[in-house]
């Protein structure tokens, strides 16, 4: 299974990924979307009907893993970062009240491609170790601290590029074909545009996503679904370990249990409102807030080159999260 973006990262699928790709563990996340459970609600964002899952962005990471390195160890592990992401992915990080680093789910990814016949079939049939696929962390093409640039930022800033119409295919193709590998600070190797004017347009993509995904509206919706996840487990609708079932499995499970009505409530949650006044059934909650700042090769990082740029960041970071949130429901 492909989608467009990854017929501009590669022609084909590489043969090696393919057995991979047919493991349980990889499978599940075709039913794990991007867009941590809101794209269940009403919101008009999400309802273009178009979906991007963890499946989709695992191929596509890997295959930029493969572009830039031709190191099948470092495609592997960026096929496998998300191995362990549970059911509406960084939602059950807001359960576990890991707002801003949103990592509180990640431990399992050894576990689970241990616990995966096919993979260690392959992983055995390739004469590679399960160690050096477990943890992309250990390569700095394929994940390093932000806002540095990584196969991993780059392919979920693509993909919401491409999912929310942000720009046309061609401009995505144009910004990508202008990439190349670098050495950044700290000499190490590190994603870099050869441009200026491509890693401008993608920065300013990155900030927009960034604020997409931490606007009073998301975090609404996270934390609300993140209380209903509680709740359910609390009340053993379901365990922990369903979340690392699929969304679908534990959907039923709320509506065949006695927070049906909120489920429900849930989906046709469509908007919030923000008050620096408190009143009875508001929330407060912090999100992450994710951008990128790309090397340009032989001058530097790119917000450091373009003060409007740089303004445009700023401005970002210091948007008030500081406010008690409401839900508006399509009732």
């Amino acid at each position: 299974m492909t989608n467009k973006l990854h017929k501009i990262y590669a022609q084909t699928l590489p043969a090696f990924l393919l057995p991979y790709l047919e493991s349980e563990a990889l499978q599940r996340l075709q039913n794990i979307q991007m867009n941590c459970g809101v794209n269940y609600t009403s919101y008009p964002l999400f309802t273009v009907g178009n979906t991007y899952t963890r499946y989709e962005h695992s191929i596509g990471t890997a295959l930029l893993a493969w572009h830039f390195t031709h190191d099948q160890k470092q495609a592997l592990a960026c096929l496998f970062h998300d191995i362990a992401t549970p059911a509406f992915s960084h939602t059950v990080d807001f359960m576990y009240k890991d707002y801003l680093k949103q990592e509180a789910t990640e431990d399992r990814t050894a576990e689970i491609i241990k616990n995966d016949q096919t993979i260690m079939a392959c992983l055995d049939n390739d004469g590679i170790a399960w160690q050096d696929v477990s943890d992309y962390h250990r390569y700095p093409i394929c994940d390093n601290d932000s806002p540095k640039l990584s196969c991993d930022r780059l392919e979920y800033t693509l993909g919401t590029m491409e999912q929310f119409a942000y720009t046309d295919l061609d401009e995505i193709k144009r910004i990508f074909e202008d990439i190349v590998v670098g050495v950044n600070e700290e000499g190490e190797q590190e994603l870099a545009f050869a441009h200026a004017e491509y890693a401008a347009a993608f920065t300013r993509s990155s900030i927009r996503s960034g604020r997409m995904f931490s606007c009073d509206s998301q975090r609404y919706a996270m934390e609300s679904l993140a209380i209903l996840l509680k709740e359910a487990v609390g009340k053993s609708i379901i365990t922990e370990d369903d979340l690392y079932h699929d969304e679908p499995f534990v959907i039923d499970k709320l509506m065949h249990s006695s927070l049906r009505d909120e489920w429900i409530r849930y989906t046709k949650l469509k908007d919030a409102t923000a008050s620096k006044e408190y009143e009875p059934g508001m929330i407060k909650v912090p999100a992450k807030k994710r951008y990128i700042d790309p090397l340009v090769i032989n001058k530097g990082r790119i917000i450091g080159m373009d003060t409007e740029l740089n303004k445009e960041r700023e401005a970002f970071l210091k948007e008030d999260q500081d406010v008690w949130l409401k839900g508006v429901y399509d009732e």
